[in-house]
């Protein structure tokens, strides 16, 4: 619902934005799309969502928020007028005065700190064109969130907690993390396009098989598709599938991945590798809801949600040139932006018990623990491969390592000795650590398909010229 006029001293709900002349995002259509995304997806949720402008104006309060005008300020009539107010009152602890008062960048920080003194704790920077434009709210259900538990106690039974939950592969409990979470529960909810974008090992297919598994369409197929990994006639065929003669070796009709996915979710990773030619193909699939085999002049009708993934900012590459502006309104409806590793310090310790324990199931292994030194030098660490990285080096550690508690030198024990007045660095720590776990993988690849090198490169995703020249770096006969 959106605020509209007052009506006889009392304030009424409207179905459009437009009916608030003054709200600032008219002239910026990015932030008006994830505006209209939100407000869709909100209205199927039971938690209160609000959204206020950056003078804390109402936009949008959904059916659930209702129950907080008289306890939450930024929901009271006169927080909703149509002219610019003098400037609504908000609770001391309230996230979006923070978030309006200290404007951050954020792909940094997105989420404010959460003050449960606030009925509507947890809030999010919505960004248009420049900038932070509004700021969306939101307040607890009084029931048990699927992914998001609020968690207390001791250090041992969040641990445990987090690894028993749901969905444990989402581990963390930094402030970050727990917003990016509860905004998943949200985005799940909705039919619209996402867009995540995150470093390289930040976990950005887990967010999107999440988002998968959240939704109504769970029961259909996840599709995933690497857009980087083919070129642009390979990757059109694969998508919308072909017709028998459409080119040379085409013997044959072929259903695309699209129809492969109807019901469900197909996951377009790399989406900033496709040239401009394919994606105005794509966008007149998310604008139409149809497809094209080549070679075909038929269209075929698909009910498909598309989820986006990209390791670097598309904001950038538009200004290139390289990448549609009306491609990119259509896939950042709902953006999501993971944190990297080292802004979330915090959840390494969950993390390294959490990959201790899949490792040595594995394997295995009984778990062992993690001495506090060690502890201390893996939270130092930069983590340039993130998560993916920290995963590896502890399933290395189990693999080369018996006995318990682990020590930094099992984790960083690798390099030459060098002398205190030399200190080894972390990123060289981090360089030997990610080669010890490549030659780990490497050798295990070859001893499961018995020292086949084709089906190896095969089982390890990579082309059987990069592993020979791995065979060869890393001196493996």
């Amino acid at each position: 619902m959106l605020a509209d006029e007052p009506t006889d001293g009392k304030y009424t709900m409207a179905g459009s934005f437009t009916h608030i002349p003054y709200l600032p995002y008219h002239e910026d259509p990015l932030l008006a799309a994830r505006i209209e995304g939100l407000t869709l997806l909100a209205h199927q949720v039971n938690e209160p969502v609000v959204i206020v402008d950056s003078d804390l104006r109402l936009i949008y309060a959904n059916p659930s928020a209702e129950r907080l005008a008289g306890t939450c300020p930024l929901v009271e009539p006169g927080a909703s007028a149509p002219a610019p107010p003098a400037g609504p009152s908000s609770c001391p602890a309230c996230p979006a005065k923070e978030l309006a008062e200290n404007p951050r960048d954020p792909s940094a920080s997105p989420a404010a700190p959460i003050d449960e003194r606030c009925p509507l704790p947890r809030a999010v920077p919505i960004v248009g064109q420049t900038g932070v434009g509004c700021v969306v709210m939101m307040g607890p259900t009084g029931q048990p969130s699927v992914i998001w538990n609020a968690q207390a106690g001791d250090e041992q039974s969040r641990n445990d907690r987090a690894i028993a939950s749901d969905l444990p592969e989402l581990v963390g409990e930094s402030p970050p993390m727990r917003q990016l979470i509860e905004m998943i529960r949200l985005v799940a909810a909705s039919e619209a396009t996402v867009l995540i974008q995150g470093e390289s090992g930040t976990g950005k297919e887990l967010v999107a098989k999440t988002i998968h598994r959240q939704s109504r369409r769970r029961a259909r197929p996840f599709v995933v598709v690497e857009c980087s990994s083919l070129p642009e006639t390979l990757l059109e065929s694969e998508l919308f599938g072909h017709v028998r003669g459409a080119f040379t070796g085409a013997t044959s009709d072929r259903k695309g991945l699209f129809e492969e996915a109807e019901g469900g979710t197909i996951f377009l990773d790399e989406i900033a590798d496709t040239t401009p030619v394919f994606q105005a193909k794509l966008l007149r699939v998310l604008q139409e809801g149809e497809i094209k085999p080549v070679g075909s002049n038929r269209s075929i009708k698909v009910d498909v949600r598309v989820i986006s993934a990209s390791n670097c900012p598309l904001e950038g590459l538009m200004k290139a040139k390289a990448f549609r502006l009306d491609l990119y309104y259509r896939l950042a409806v709902l953006p999501l932006t993971i944190p990297p590793l080292r802004e979330r310090r915090e959840d390494i310790p969950l993390l390294v018990r959490y990959f201790l324990k899949q490792s040595c199931r594995k394997h295995g292994r009984d778990v062992p623990t993690v001495d506090d030194h060690a502890m201390e030098a893996l939270m130092a660490h930069h983590w340039p491969g993130n998560v993916r990285e920290l995963e590896n080096l502890v399933e290395r550690v189990v693999v080369t390592s018996q006995r318990t508690p682990l020590t930094a030198h099992d984790f960083f024990g690798c390099l030459p000795n060098r002398s205190e007045s030399n200190p080894v660095s972390l990123r060289e720590i981090g360089r030997t650590a990610r080669r010890e776990v490549e030659k780990t993988r490497i050798l295990d690849a070859l001893r499961q398909t018995g020292g086949d090198k084709t089906q190896a490169a095969k089982l390890l995703g990579i082309s059987r010229a990069s592993l020979y020249n791995k065979l060869k770096a890393y001196s493996i006969k």
